[in-house]
């Protein structure tokens, strides 16, 4: 009797073992299978090809540094085109067929919506390094993480602050996409300086992704003689908006949301784009020649060497930094790597940093918005350059079309 119950525990023993090893799918001996998506190809391409490239930098890097207690990251990438069904379909594929460990995120807002609730199903960790909607971290989901962007509901209060407060207007215009990131940026400004500043924009109007030519709303801006124009839009449309308002006469200053801060501005927008002013969510713009910046793009440059202009963008450093912010977690959640382990891990960051090229990520078990960082910058002679906060360079940028 006693050898028959020592060998029916040896086998229980050894099936819970088996179970256990089987119970985080994507996760091998040799490799952690991670699935990530965004638009490589669409109007959105920009974000998807940045964040992409950016990941797989930070992929290969972290694997000649001998990969994650002992195992290589393995990704495998799928396009949305900036599609929520394109995405969701994605999404479906990388956990039910490719059987993923986690699912990372490069998508914009659009895209991202349309995949949380899947993800909440399947309970696996998604985290999101560029899309800034709000269904992402609210309601509080234990699966679903916010990495390098902001959401929508800082931008509104960082947004609402500076328009106010440094650039002393209280007659704004808005004029967003009415795709899910910029309306929702849209929103929360608005809701924003109504409630805090008790200031109701002069006038709002809309576009779609795509559009060419701006001319009715930049028309009606133009009669409510607005102080600022806050533009949330995808640098292809925010260069040709610019361009345009200059040339109908629009003289007001000209703040640009999250996506307006990118490199094609000033290349496009040429002097159309002095004096804009825009937010920083890392803490070094391309060019700086802080020594960890400079090594980086040295890096990213050695990679892809055969890129057009305006790469590495922000997406770029997103996808990077967020990566290696992954990659960390998975460290800490040891070599028998399951979900549970991970979320821990990864409530376990407090300002962690690759390096100083990357803003702080820091989440909780209760918190899972990683980074708050938002600096302003401002288009001088060509280039984005770090704002000043004095009187005479607050009156250089809204004199700066007078």
């Amino acid at each position: 009797m006693s050898r028959w119950f020592g060998t029916l525990l040896v086998a229980c023993c050894l099936m819970l073992g088996l179970a256990r090893a089987e119970a985080a799918q994507g996760v091998t001996d040799d490799t952690i299978l991670i699935g990530a998506y965004g638009p490589i190809t669409g109007p959105a391409a920009f974000i998807g090809l940045g964040g992409r490239d950016g990941m797989n930098l930070a992929v290969k890097e972290i694997n000649a540094a001998g990969g994650v207690n002992g195992r290589k990251l393995k990704v495998i990438f799928e396009d949305d085109a900036f599609s929520p069904a394109r995405a969701l379909a994605a999404v479906k594929k990388l956990v039910d067929q490719d059987q993923v460990f986690m699912v990372f995120s490069v998508a914009g807002s659009n895209s991202t919506v349309g995949t949380i609730d899947f993800i909440k199903q399947r309970q696996l960790v998604m985290y999101v390094s560029i899309a800034s909607a709000p269904q992402v971290t609210k309601p509080f989901n234990r699966y679903l993480f916010r990495g390098g962007t902001n959401e929508t509901a800082r931008y509104g209060e960082v947004y609402s602050e500076f328009l106010t407060q440094f650039l002393q207007a209280d007659k704004i215009a808005i004029l967003s996409g009415r795709d899910e990131y910029a309306k929702n940026e849209a929103d929360a400004l608005t809701r924003l300086l109504k409630s805090w500043y008790d200031v109701t924009p002069v006038t709002r109007q809309e576009f779609n992704v795509g559009d060419k030519d701006f001319t009715p709303q930049l028309l009606a801006i133009k009669n409510a003689d607005p102080q600022v124009l806050e533009i949330s839009a995808n640098p292809p449309e925010a260069a040709i908006i610019l361009r345009q308002a200059r040339e109908l006469g629009l003289t007001a200053a000209i703040f640009g949301g999250g996506t307006v801060l990118d490199r094609a501005i000033p290349a496009n927008a040429k002097f159309a784009a002095e004096g804009v002013t825009s937010m920083l969510n890392v803490p070094y713009f391309f060019g700086s020649k802080e020594p960890d910046m400079v090594k980086w793009e040295a890096a990213w440059r050695a990679a892809y060497p055969d890129m057009p202009p305006g790469r590495p963008n922000n997406f770029d450093l997103l996808g990077y930094t967020d990566m290696y912010a992954v990659a960390e977690a998975m460290k800490r959640a040891g070599h028998d790597l399951d979900t549970d382990k991970f979320i821990a891990a990864l409530e376990s960051l407090d300002r962690y940093q690759v390096s100083s090229i990357a803003s702080p990520r820091t989440f909780t078990a209760k918190y899972h918005i990683g980074n708050f960082l938002l600096a302003p910058m401002v288009v001088l002679n060509g280039r984005w350059v770090p704002l000043r906060w004095t009187p005479s360079h607050q009156s250089e940028i809204l004199q700066a079309y007078q």
